[in-house]
């Protein structure tokens, strides 16, 4: 008797607009986050920088699994809204009891619940796109149009907290909105979910998908020059675990900004960011892929050098108009290549793979190295950074040195 097919996914194409709010909604939640989160476990829950750093790697150690598991569950079974609910969902419940939480433990727990749930919706949802991508029925979209939606969706939260501040006069304002505001855009991503496919389709051509799709994508990884190149890009990651980890800290406390341009600062970077992204294609075309990275790398150091030797307000801040060359560079431009490395079956798993053993695993041990570092000085931690950054640079290099280059970019 013949297997029964699964049943064909969408009988109408998926507007790019609905992709687009996703990739909105789940970047809000990161926005909420990423800018505040070191300085609200610091004054609101009363965190020291060693159990703010251990908090991190902990919500780094939950999110470990978890977009192998989800991006297993979108390849094998195709599903789409279903993954989609289930992690918004579970971020409205963890901001929700976060704002009642007290203690170091109380608090670890739901921050990491929100990692756990909020990071791989990045992976599943560049896995989701690339996958809809694959199909001729559905509209086309250059990659850059659809993930600047999510450098939009990062700056929005800022925009909110920062107006909190001038109700203070009426109602509780500042960091106390971090939860709450976050917790909204979750709102906002489960509704958007609603209107998203229950599952997608394979092309026709694809007669024989893996069974199980991970390990057809921890193949190709494994791939020499990709692996190298690979391991270059996760010791950047793990240099980039300060910066994001420690900066806030670092504005308030080594510079003595005030608390509530904290997320303009990061806003700042973020907004210039999409200049850069809406023009990617055409740098690419211009100097390359190779040039994207280099490009990138540098903004990388030069950012770390800024910090780590350069502490003042100026040079604390004016490397956030090259903000953008480090997110293309190291965040963008890994997630394009791995996706023309993927075969039919497996394009969600490989970005899956990659989130857990690249990005999960080298931003644990620098959340961990970070924490450590930081209750030194938060200078001696940037230069530690510098170094390892410059570490992964040279990977990178060296990986283009090997034999059997990739495909270029199309």
């Amino acid at each position: 008797m013949a297997a029964v097919p699964l049943p064909s996914a969408i009988q109408a194409p998926t507007p790019i607009s609905r992709v687009q709010a996703h990739y909105f909604a789940v970047y809000a939640v990161f926005g909420c986050i990423t800018p505040y989160i070191p300085i609200y476990l610091r004054d609101v829950k009363q965190l020291c920088a060693s159990e703010i750093g251990f908090t991190f790697a902990t919500g780094q150690a939950a999110v470990l699994l978890m977009p192998v598991i989800l991006t297993y569950l979108a390849d094998r079974y195709r599903l789409v809204r279903p993954l989609l609910l289930t992690m918004f969902l579970v971020n409205i419940v963890a901001m929700t009891a976060l704002i009642g939480a007290a203690g170091f433990w109380a608090t670890l727990i739901w921050v990491s619940l929100n990692r756990m749930v909020t990071q791989p919706q990045v992976a599943l949802a560049d896995g989701i796109y690339f996958s809809l991508q694959s199909d001729p029925a559905q509209p086309r979209a250059p990659y850059a149009n659809v993930r600047v939606w999510g450098t939009v969706g990062y700056i929005a939260p800022s925009l909110v907290i920062y107006g909190s501040y001038y109700l203070r006069d009426y109602c509780a304002g500042g960091l106390v909105w971090m939860p709450y505001v976050a917790g909204g855009f979750a709102i906002f991503g489960v509704l958007n979910a609603l209107r998203m496919p229950r599952r997608y389709h394979l092309p026709a051509t694809v007669k024989a998908p893996p069974k199980v799709p991970t390990l057809a994508a921890a193949r190709v990884l494994l791939r020499p020059k990709l692996l190298v190149f690979l391991l270059g890009v996760g010791f950047v990651i793990s240099s980039n675990m300060a910066f994001y980890g420690f900066y806030p800290l670092y504005l308030t406390t080594q510079i003595g900004i005030d608390e509530r341009w904290v997320g303009l600062i990061s806003s700042l970077g973020v907004a210039v960011e999409i200049l850069y992204i809406l023009n990617m294609e055409r740098l690419r075309r211009r100097i390359g892929f190779g040039g994207l990275l280099l490009l990138g790398g540098i903004a990388s150091l030069f950012r770390l050098a800024c910090l780590a030797y350069l502490p003042t307000p100026f040079f604390s801040i004016v490397f956030q108009l090259v903000h953008g060359l480090t997110v293309i560079g190291y965040m963008i431009v890994p997630v394009m290549y791995l996706n023309a490395h993927a075969g039919e079956g497996y394009r969600n798993s490989i970005q899956g793979v990659y989130v857990m053993v690249i990005q999960g695993a080298f931003s644990i041990a620098g959340n961990i190295v970070s924490g450590q570092l930081a209750e030194i000085g938060l200078l001696t931690l940037y230069r530690y950074a510098l170094l390892c950054c410059l570490l992964g640079l040279a990977l990178v290099a060296l990986s283009f040195r090997l034999k059997d280059r990739p495909k270029p970019l199309t």
